[in-house]
């Protein structure tokens, strides 16, 4: 139960008040606020802090009290999370101190039945102060390099990419438990035996002896050993669930869960104690010459998907259905991982159990990031034993957690800098994580530092890298190739724009994108460099289409943003083409970044609100589980991979056409199509006609004939995906008409939208304010037509909007 909803906070300056009692002489104005929940939050929610507030949350003391009635006795306070240095008083006494804001704190108490409850915040910056030894090496991701010390994200603090908003607080829970009758689970580890599914369960019980304790998962019940154990009783034992269905991404199978319950008996009275849902599944990692391959339940899996974000950054607490929607995006699109970096923080236990549900894999760092760690220190040490404890005891019921990382770009950092490689180590990742994985994880493999490996650690042939060879050090698209990349837990960060609607909230009266410093503000940039992530964008925009991007932008702005949009998507689309082709030397591409913290064209595949961009629609369309895919292999011709990473078989058939120029179909071929579940087929697109086409455009003996390459597949119940190739590139005319048109249907509260083109339609976008479509950037064959679902955004009446093609001077008007 929560201790209370009706908290309010204060600032003092830094060590203006000892306690409560000091408080009332110096407190400024009193501001409700919301448990979870931080300062940066309740000054939002207030009216009294805005994203682009520069506001140092770190400088002052901050002050959270909440009182509460209710029922008199014992009863053990928990807190679930206070950002950073901390001290709690009930009632004016001191109840702790806390210097961690991942330290989980139960304390037992004697409420009154009218108490009030008082949380100070101390100053960060106050804190560190203090004079300590330097690190060995610097980072500019965060301004305080004394960070190191504590245990605090980044977060908030990463002004180059995020709102200045540091999280200040009791940001996850603060709950009221029974004193008499609570149960504390230290280990519910769902594992394969010897191929037998089997849980082992061990739980502390404060109160009276039990007489019986039961441990059910599924079906299957067992009797659990009851021992003393200090003050308190034990409660031990394990299930062995013979025939549990096995737990798999959903991409490749069907994510199974049982439900775990605990029933206690003491004298008369039985108590059941859910205890979520757990699933079954071995994961291996083959690290042999350098690689990288995650194998689930003896399945190999190409890991695709993005690095997560917290869906509200500034409380960094999100309702349920909130999450739901943006995990369910995430499954839906055939992303099968998420990565939580080492610059984040350690998720809600919603988050975890949607993604158990879903199918989602996890791969999740702890949370240290870039800085030197002081292992030295004991008080650190310890503070990090615990931390590492806590977090992998409560990821044993969760079998998508399938990597345990030591952290984000540590040994980057330090190699970039000129530390030597034994001097650089992630210790964290290296000396704690691998032996407190091994007790309380076992089975998931564990990586040092995400990036890791090869001759430096940035490298991105051998290991776990960061490829930004396409994206930040702008090599060409060709490059995801010769780079060689093995597993890579992010890449492909731009600066990615989102819808109009989006664009104008960030824009005032009369901006325009790219000159306007709120727009400049919130484009992602790495702190120091005279570049920024636009900046990447356009060099793309350059290399794809043929234009001064400056030039456009100073005299068309919105085909400025178009041709930005159309060229994040080729260059993704392209890239994990090439990673997840047969024979690719990579088993895994993570995009940075899955969300924007705010309203931006910044690294998100989705903007704040979770409504998709351009980039969010070319990730989906190479992650799809079922799909075929095209790619130019020049001298070699032009090959189609068709995937079926599902567990059912397909058959069907793969067709391809042709078309010149102006849209005529000059051939076409089709092939059945019988493929085994978990298999992909690679067939050249060339060999399939008989004869040589150079339909690549690698040979160059003539005039380019085909223009564009179709490849369609079809399975026996009738569903198509298409894929198209432009052997001549993206660099086209732009037409007075191609013919497109866009017929509209109601379909519940939806609309059925179907379009079509006598042309190729290059890059064709739906541009309706208030609602989002289920397809969109994608390209249009001549004759074909596509019908695409259109949904209202949540509260919105959408009217009317265009569809519209980048190749197209003429945009189609949409009525609904």
């Amino acid at each position: 139960m929560e201790w209370s909803s009706d908290w309010s906070i204060a600032a003092t300056p830094a060590g203006a008040a000892a306690d409560p009692q000091a408080l009332a002489a110096v407190a400024g104005v009193w501001t409700p606020a919301q448990v979870p929940g931080t300062v940066a939050a309740a000054l939002r929610d207030a009216g009294r802090w805005g994203l682009d507030d520069r506001a140092d949350f770190d400088a002052d003391d901050w002050w959270w009290r909440a009182r509460r009635t209710g029922p008199a006795g014992p009863a053990v306070l928990r807190f679930g999370g206070l950002a950073t240095i901390a001290e709690v008083w009930l009632n004016g006494t001191l109840l702790l101190r806390s210097d961690s804001m991942f330290a989980v704190h139960e304390v037992p108490v004697a409420l009154t039945g009218d108490d009030e409850l008082v949380i100070a915040c101390r100053s960060l910056n106050a804190h560190l102060a203090a004079r300590r030894p330097r690190g060995r090496w610097r980072t500019r991701l965060v301004e305080q390099q004394q960070l190191r010390w504590v245990r605090a994200t980044f977060l908030g603090r990463m002004a180059s990419w995020n709102p200045v908003c540091a999280p200040v607080g009791p940001w996850r829970p603060v709950e009221v438990l029974p004193a008499a009758s609570g149960l504390r689970v230290e280990r519910l580890l769902a594992s394969v035996i010897d191929g037998v599914p089997t849980v082992e369960f061990r739980a502390g019980w404060r109160g009276a002896v039990p007489s019986a304790a039961v441990l059910t998962v599924g079906e299957v019940q067992v009797p659990l050993t009851i021992l003393p154990a200090g003050d308190d009783t034990a409660l031990a034992g394990a299930v062995a669930v013979p025939g549990a269905p096995r737990w798999f991404p959903a991409t490749h199978g069907e994510p199974a869960l049982l439900d775990a319950r605990l029933e206690v008996t003491t004298g008369d009275a039985n108590t059941v104690h859910p205890l979520g849902s757990l699933g079954f599944r071995t994961v291996e990692a083959a690290t042999e010459a350098g690689g990288f391959r995650l194998s689930v339940n003896g399945v190999p899996v190409f890991c695709r998907g993005a690095c997560w974000t917290p869906t509200d950054l500034v409380r960094l607490w999100d309702h349920p259905d909130r999450l739901r929607a943006a995990v369910q995006q995430v499954a839906d699109a055939g992303f099968n991982m998420l990565r939580l970096a080492g610059t984040g923080v350690y998720e809600q236990q919603e988050f975890y159990d949607l993604c158990d549900e879903l199918g989602v894999m996890v791969w999740h760092d702890a949370m240290f990031a870039n800085l030197d760690q002081p292992l030295d220190d004991p008080a650190y040490r310890a503070t990090v034993d615990a931390e590492l404890a806590g977090w992998l005891i409560a990821m044993q019921r969760h079998p998508s957690v399938v990597v345990v990382c030591g952290g984000s770009e540590v040994e980057q950092q330090a190699a970039m800098m000129g530390v030597p490689p034994e001097a650089g180590r992630n210790r964290v990742g290296r000396e704690l994580l691998p032996a407190a994985a091994a007790e309380l994880l076992p089975g998931v493999p564990v990586v040092a530092c995400s990036p890791s490996g090869g001759v430096f650690p940035f490298h991105t042939d051998e290991g776990i890298s960061h490829y930004y060879g396409v994206g930040a050090y702008r090599r060409p698209l060709g490059d995801a190739r010769t780079s060689g990349v093995r597993f890579t837990t992010e890449c492909l960060a731009f600066a990615n724009v989102p819808s109009n609607e989006t664009v104008a909230s960030i824009l005032g009266e009369g901006d325009r994108p790219g000159h306007s410093p709120a727009w400049k503000r919130r484009v992602p940039r790495d702190r120091g460099a005279g570049w920024d992530f636009e900046d990447v964008r356009d060099h793309y925009v350059a290399t794809l289409f043929g234009v001064d991007p400056s030039h456009v932008r100073a005299a068309d702005p919105d085909r400025y943003l178009d041709l930005g949009r159309a060229a994040v998507v080729a260059a993704i689309e392209t890239t994990l083409t090439e990673f997840r082709r047969p024979g690719s030397s990579c088993d895994g591409a993570l995009v940075y970044l899955l969300r924007d913290p705010w309203p931006a064209a910044g690294w998100g595949l989705v903007d704040d609100a979770g409504r998709p961009k351009s980039a969010f629609r070319a990730t989906a369309r190479a992650c799809r589980p079922r799909t075929v895919l095209l790619r130019d292999e020049g001298l070699n011709g032009v090959r189609a991979t068709v995937y079926n990473d599902l567990p059912t078989a397909l058959a069907g058939s793969l067709q391809f056409r042709l078309f010149d120029a102006d849209g005529s179909l000059m051939d076409s071929a089709e092939l059945d199509l019988a493929l085994d579940g978990r298999a992909s087929r690679d067939v050249s697109v060339d060999g399939t006609f008989g004869h040589f086409r150079d339909l690549a455009y690698a040979y160059r003996f003539g005039p380019q004939q085909v223009d564009v390459i179709a490849a369609t597949l079809r399975d026996d119940a009738g569903t198509a995906v298409t894929s198209a190739l432009l052997p001549g590139g993206h660099d086209r005319p732009t037409l007075p008409d191609l013919g497109l048109q866009a017929e509209v249907a109601p379909v519940g509260d939806a609309w059925a939208l179907t379009v079509r083109a006598e042309r190729f339609a290059h890059y064709v976008t739906i541009d309706i304010p208030g609602a989002v479509a289920d397809d969109d950037w994608f390209h249009l064959l001549p004759g074909d037509a596509r019908t695409i679902m259109v949904r209202p955004l949540p509260g919105a009446l959408p009217r009317s909007g265009e569809v519209r093609a980048l190749n197209s001077r003429r945009a189609c008007v949409v009525r609904l």
